[in-house]
């Protein structure tokens, strides 16, 4: 069985035993069990707890041995001194994927933990049995609503495949939910992110793939790895501990050596992976590939309706290796005829005297403009700045944003929204499904430079 096969009996599970599933349920109770039942999962669950008949209306098991049918997966939540005889009751069960929640092991500050943990190891291998963790929430799956974490998660069949060392990754960022398909490798005793890896390399559900990276046992097998999924998918990282002291963090969090920075820099860039900088950076360039298509080059047109703005987009753009183009003299002459006599028309075009001086509709100028601006020649792609003062806006933004998809699918169009109807405008602009809004021009301009920069990698590759 290969790896991409093993890491599908943990995602896809169709019945699972949950050794030390809590009697205690509702809020705050973090009961794994609880959660399941309210995402829809429909697969056979079993829960092994000899203090309870039933929990949540479901038969409770006093053991492993007890259970009736080998689950596809197990999961084992309980002291890490009783973790190992838990492994072995699973292990002479026949179970074959096993996810260790509890923590203590090689992440401890005691020797007794890494100690335990080699001891699991040897068990596994002996056995050909996958273990994930110790110290993970598991795996998620939004297509079937199965979910390993102690903690109730958001899921939304999305796109995204997440590879996380941690399980903060799984409760989403503000403007993305991570959990499409997520691994958490947590302390990676046993399937690491390679393994993560081969899996979502051929998932036919996954069109990006998240990477949070503390450390690595074995950087090459990564990086070559890496190296081939970004040809197919893009890959984007966020790879920590850059500092001396949060380095040492990740010591503690993992038991993970996070290695020198500048190497990772280097060698993911050379893989086709995008790293990123920060969480906010993440979401937004995740969303990015899973919505937007990559420009043909770095040249973009800026549409705004306050020129000082014009001005902080145009900086955003310059700081992330978007150009401001010139415009051809046929644009120019058509956008001057929506402006008044006495304004300079260029790039950004702003557009808004010609509401407030020559009496044009906010809506119909708008369009009329990013129609120009999209169909110059020298155009790659376009930014508008909007500022969100009405409920209406989302409606007229997002017309403009359909045709714009439909007349120029090869130009993408992203907007910095701003003001007090900035969420309202946002979910109805991006609920056309081609095109982004940010807080701001820097993210956007960011987000189109992401494209361009894989859409260069891939270029490069295919000429070697």
């Amino acid at each position: 069985m290969t790896s991409a096969e093993q890491i599908k009996l943990f995602l896809d599970a169709s019945s699972m035993t949950a050794v030390g599933v809590s009697r205690r349920t509702g809020p705050g109770a973090y009961n794994l069990l609880d959660h399941l039942l309210g995402y829809g999962y429909t697969g056979r669950v079993y829960p092994v707890n000899p203090n309870a008949e039933e929990i949540l209306g479901i038969k409770t098991y006093p053991n492993v041995d007890a259970v009736p049918e080998v689950s596809d997966v197990a999961l084992i939540s309980l002291p890490r001194l009783s973790v190992l005889q838990a492994m072995k009751d699973c292990v002479r069960k026949g179970i074959k994927a096993i996810i260790i929640i509890s923590q203590g092991f090689a992440d401890a500050d005691d020797a007794e933990g890494p100690r335990m943990q080699e001891e699991i190891v040897a068990l596994a291998k002996s056995t050909g049995t996958r273990i994930l963790g110790p110290n993970t929430f598991g795996v998620a799956n939004a297509s079937t609503r199965f979910c390993t974490a102690y903690l109730p998660i958001p899921m939304d069949v999305d796109g995204v495949g997440t590879i996380s060392q941690t399980g903060a990754t799984f409760v989403g960022l503000n403007d993305i939910k991570l959990v499409g398909k997520a691994i958490d490798v947590g302390d990676m005793c046993d399937v690491d992110i390679v393994d993560c890896l081969e899996y979502f390399e051929q998932d036919n559900e996954t069109k990006v793939i998240a990477l949070h990276i503390e450390g690595m046992p074995n950087a090459n097998r990564f990086l070559h790895t890496v190296g081939r999924v970004a040809l197919k998918k893009p890959v984007v990282a966020l790879k920590t501990g850059r500092s001396g002291r949060s380095a040492q963090a990740v010591q503690s969090h993992t038991g993970a050596l996070a290695g020198r920075d500048e190497l990772w820099d280097v060698a993911l860039r050379e893989a086709g992976v995008l790293r990123v900088d920060d969480i906010e950076d993440l979401s937004d360039a995740l969303r990015a590939f899973l919505t937007l298509s990559a420009p043909r080059g770095n040249r973009v047109g800026v549409m705004t309706p306050t020129g000082g703005f014009g001005i902080i987009a145009a900086d955003g753009c310059e700081r992330h290796g978007m150009e401001l183009v010139e415009f051809t003299g046929h644009t120019m002459e058509a956008l001057r005829k929506l402006a008044p006599e006495w304004l300079g028309v260029g790039n950004p075009v702003d557009y808004f005297p010609g509401v407030s001086i020559m009496g044009h509709r906010r809506d119909e100028i708008e369009l009329a403009a990013m129609r120009l601006i999209m169909q110059d020649q020298n155009v790659d792609a376009a930014l508008g700045v909007m500022g969100a003062f009405g409920p209406e806006l989302g409606d007229d933004l997002a017309r403009l944003a359909s045709e714009m998809a439909r007349d120029f699918p090869e130009k993408p169009l992203v907007y910095w929204l701003y003001g007090p109807f900035y969420e309202e405008a946002r979910t109805k602009l991006e609920g056309v499904g081609t095109t982004l809004a940010f807080p701001s021009a820097d993210r956007a301009a960011r987000a189109l430079m992401h494209l361009r920069w894989r859409a260069d990698y891939l270029m490069r590759r295919n000429q070697r």
